[in-house]
């Protein structure tokens, strides 16, 4: 799932202009709002894949001072590309979480660890919402394009923390009823 939005975020990026792998990464990571972050080795490989798949083609940058390895996307990989933005995701978000594995082998083994797990869990989830706010408050007062995207992409995150809070207090609920301990 999202390997599939890396590469087309990638030919969405080439379908505007070429680019070199480093460029890519500042335009996905400005693309998603700095909240989905790459490396550049992930940029590269993907690019290695939809080159093979005539998606995309290299070129060598022979400008002034500059020897790099430049891409654009091709008519099939504008085709492709086409064709997914028409289509909705197939599934929603996939729920993989670190402390979905934590919790499960904590909780018949430490009930108040358990609760203390979720207790730091939430101070985590309070530090994002407080920097997510920080940036939508930044984005709030600047102009420009992609104003909108911005703030849709911030806050479709902080929506999410929302979430993660409120699932972590009906965690407590059910963890302190199991324990006998109800408040």
């Amino acid at each position: 799932m999202g390997g599939l939005a890396v590469k087309h975020g990638i030919l969405g990026i080439l379908a505007g202009r070429p680019c070199h792998g480093y460029e890519l990464k500042t335009e996905f990571d400005n693309l998603t709002a700095g909240l989905w972050e790459l490396n550049v080795g992930q940029i590269y490989s993907t690019l290695e894949r939809m080159v093979k798949d005539g998606l995309v083609e290299s070129y060598a940058d022979e400008g002034p001072g500059e020897d790099r390895k430049m891409y654009r996307v091709t008519q099939d990989g504008l085709k492709d590309l086409e064709t997914w933005l028409s289509r909705p995701p197939l599934k929603a978000r996939p729920l993989r979480d670190e402390l979905y594995v934590r919790l499960g082998l904590l909780v018949e083994k430490d009930l108040a660890a358990t609760l203390d797990l979720l207790d730091s869990q939430r101070r985590v989830y309070h530090l994002q919402m407080a920097e997510l706010t920080r940036q939508k408050i930044g984005v709030v007062r600047a102009h420009g394009p992609d104003r909108v995207r911005r703030e849709m992409m911030l806050d479709s995150a902080l929506f999410h923390v929302e979430a993660d809070l409120k699932w972590i207090e009906n965690c407590e609920a059910r963890l302190r009823a199991l324990g006998g301990k109800e408040e």
